[in-house]
């Protein structure tokens, strides 16, 4: 018999397949709306003249964590796309965060369906391969509140700090 905790990895791994194919089979777009704005910090924070220097920007009516995430990847490989692949892999664990809130909350049975409407609902897949915030701040959401759940449950002060950390890092994604 498989478990639930397998069935959710095998959900996780199938969601994670979703999008790498999603992302090399997409025909080729180019940023529109808030991506412009994300990738455009990307580039001034990953430039010579910033150097990742949250002193050298002037980045102050949008939360930083977003432009920094997709810098990194920027300022190593020298590219988006390759932030786009981080950035699928990461979208990724949204999967087994709402798997097991669902689980804590509701049972094994509606975590796999979350977990399921949550690795293969096409909005989410095609948002897991552009620039949009709420890829990253969806796992961070999602990641807390299970932690939170889990603190509650097992009485565990450091699965509550980290929760307390992961809203921290969300709300440093996406202010509202």
């Amino acid at each position: 018999m498989v478990t639930s905790s397998r069935r959710l990895l095998l959900l996780t791994l199938a969601g994670l397949l979703v999008r790498l194919v999603f992302l090399l089979v997409e025909p080729a777009t180019g940023p529109v709306a808030d991506e412009r704005t994300w990738t455009d910090w990307a580039r001034v924070v990953s430039s010579e003249r910033v150097g990742f220097s949250p002193f050298r920007t002037r980045m102050i009516f949008h939360p930083p964590l977003y432009p920094y995430f997709l810098a990194v990847p920027l300022a190593v490989f020298g590219t988006l796309e390759a932030a786009k692949w981080a950035q699928a892999i990461v979208a990724t664990l949204l999967i087994p965060a709402v798997g097991r809130v669902g689980t804590m909350v509701f049972g094994a049975r509606t975590g796999l369906v979350a977990a399921a409407l949550a690795a293969f609902y096409p909005e989410v897949v095609w948002f897991s391969v552009h620039f949009w915030v709420e890829n990253l701040f969806l796992v961070l959401l999602w990641w807390a509140f299970e932690r939170l759940l889990a603190a509650d449950e097992a009485g565990s002060r450091g699965a509550a700090i980290l929760s307390g950390l992961l809203w921290g890092l969300a709300i440093l994604a996406r202010e509202t």
